[in-house]
């Protein structure tokens, strides 16, 4: 799969053709786990300088119908054939397959330090789906368990994995939103056993908490519910709050890459997401430099997608921060597949900070790509510190960075440079950049 799928990326992907056109390497050439993990991991102001979500486009597979059989499967590519040889409109009916199998129909939102669409072709919410019967398994449910979401509903990863996992598993699912009063009277409508609140590993803590809270208020929670789903990267805040709120009941994380298709479970509360190998690399890189970390330790979570069609994914970093290795043998339930650990930091490394009376995301990979790459610096450090000048309430910050500049150059120049370097990488004006000779000791 990752051979068939590497093969694919130089010839259709725009962006990838030219990015492995730089390194000089062939698509084809990474054929194995060790050569995908000398390419250099990306993130996405590689993909869309400045910002521009426009730049998006150029990670999707573009293919024509003579490139459409080098990376399809053996039964499409027969079925395909198949068509071509057929009746007089032939090769109609071969275009329309390929335009089917290859043509994006549907866009979720992504992205961390930014919105960044990511486009599935037809097949890919099928593999979707796949990974959703798989997920519905890990959580211990199956196609008799009744799930009523309090997910907000929007395109993007935590609602649409989860209401393909549902349609995967065969298992009936009701989405009203995260509107209270419609979960309760939702509630009220099917014998649930199974409630999916949002849990927003990188906002405030006690989010999940937050939300059966405020349901609480309109409605009791149904003793059929057995099972609830903290989707989006609990906090022990959130688990604490949920499981006093709710006693009695199995309480479970569900989190998933925000770029990526699939949502991971917990078999086990706390006891790692059980991920899809056949399906995804998972890999782990210094966040501060992009390079390889040591065995054992851990980093920011990279992923590469297999077998996906739209939106080409390969050494993507996630900005998602994992304070402990990916687990990779035995499970205490028996797996032996890779988990990641329960205590990951979702948008760890791009945190939403209040910066000048407006709350923005900040890509710290970013700033420190940019400082890194100055030649004119032999030190620096990024600090965000409270503004207690503006009164702005608690989370109010600043941005400063302080920077030791080289022997010989000119301090105001170098001063600056960094600035701009940092709004040009990261989108965001520091609020101040200090030379500091010091930094150094």
């Amino acid at each position: 799969m990752l051979a068939q799928f590497t093969s694919a990326i130089g010839p259709f992907s725009p962006y990838w053709r030219g990015r492995l056109g730089a390194l000089g390497v062939r698509a084809s050439s990474v054929d194995s786990v060790a050569a995908l993990r000398r390419l250099p991991a990306v993130a996405e102001r590689d993909v869309c300088p400045g910002g521009d979500p426009a730049g998006a486009a150029a990670l999707v597979l573009q293919v024509d119908e003579a490139g459409w059989a080098l990376h399809t499967s053996g039964p499409e590519l027969r079925r395909g054939l198949g068509a071509r040889l057929r009746g007089r409109d032939s090769a109609a009916a071969y275009r329309r397959q390929v335009e089917a199998a290859t043509r994006p129909t549907t866009y979720q939102f992504g992205g961390v330090g930014m919105v960044l669409p990511i486009a599935s072709t037809r097949g890919d919410l099928d593999l979707t789906a796949r990974a959703g019967a798989r997920l519905w398994s890990v959580l211990g449910l199956g196609a008799a368990d009744v799930l009523v979401s309090a997910v907000p509903v929007e395109q993007r990863l935590a609602h649409v994995a989860l209401s393909y996992a549902a349609l995967g598993a065969g298992a009936p699912g009701l989405f009203p939103g995260d509107d209270p009063l419609a979960v309760a009277e939702t509630l009220r409508m099917v014998p649930a056993t199974v409630l999916a609140v949002p849990a927003d590993g990188a906002g405030s803590a006690g989010s999940a908490g937050n939300a059966v809270a405020d349901l609480l208020e309109v409605a009791d929670v149904p003793e059929s519910v057995a099972t609830v789903l903290l989707v989006g990267g609990p906090t022990d805040s959130d688990r604490a709050d949920v499981a006093g709120l709710l006693p009695g009941r199995r309480v479970l994380g569900v989190w998933g890459p925000p770029d990526g298709r699939v949502l991971y479970g917990e078999s086990r509360a706390r006891e790692g997401y059980v991920t899809y190998p056949d399906l995804e690399v998972l890999d782990v890189v210094d966040p501060d430099t992009g390079a390889a970390v040591r065995r054992g330790e851990g980093g920011e979570l990279v992923l590469t997608q297999l077998g996906f069609r739209g939106s080409a994914l390969v050494r993507w970093r996630t900005g998602t921060l994992l304070e402990a290795p990916i687990g990779t043998g035995p499970a205490p339930d028996g797996r032996t597949v890779p988990r990641l650990p329960s205590d990951l930091v979702p948008d760890g490394l791009v945190p939403l900070v209040e910066l000048r009376g407006r709350l923005r995301p900040v890509d710290l990979r970013a700033v420190s790509g940019a400082l890194a790459a100055r030649t004119d610096l032999v030190a620096f450090r990024v600090d965000l510190e409270p503004d207690r000048a503006r009164g702005a309430g608690e989370q109010a910050e600043r941005l400063v960075v302080r920077v030791a500049v080289l022997a010989g150059r000119d301090s105001r120049a170098a001063v600056d440079g960094a600035a701009a370097a940092v709004r040009s990488a990261a989108g965001v004006r520091p609020d101040r950049v200090l030379a500091e000779p010091g930094l150094l000791s």
